[in-house]
């Protein structure tokens, strides 16, 4: 009977020494997530750039990847919004960088 006790004492504390490792881990892991997602971003955006150098569906998609990825770093960079009539440009033109300047993508520089 004691040493039924005495082994379930061992596994029970055992268990919780676990469970604070794993912890620990979880929070080295979520500090160095930052540390690790830069190359490999850079790492991802390389081999993108050689695949669309080429010719092919694989070649088409990542060129198109790459254009999604532009257009979601340029969301996330976003400026304030402006009316149409704070961005037309000379002769009342309306054409895609006017449109980007509404959207606060572009700074107007006509």
């Amino acid at each position: 009977m004691k040493t039924i006790l005495a082994s379930l004492a061992l596994l029970s504390s055992s268990s919780l020494a676990f469970a604070e490792e794993k912890t620990a881990l979880a929070e080295a892991a979520e500090a160095m997530k930052p540390i690790i997602e830069v190359p490999a971003n850079y790492v991802q955006k390389s081999i993108m750039q050689s695949l669309a150098g080429g010719k092919g569906p694989m070649a088409e998609g990542a060129r198109n990847n790459l254009k999604m990825q532009a257009q979601r770093e340029k969301e996330a960079n976003r400026g304030v919004r402006k009316s149409m009539k704070e961005c037309i440009k000379p002769g009342n033109v309306i054409d895609d960088d006017v449109k980007e300047c509404t959207e606060g993508l572009r700074k107007r520089t006509w």
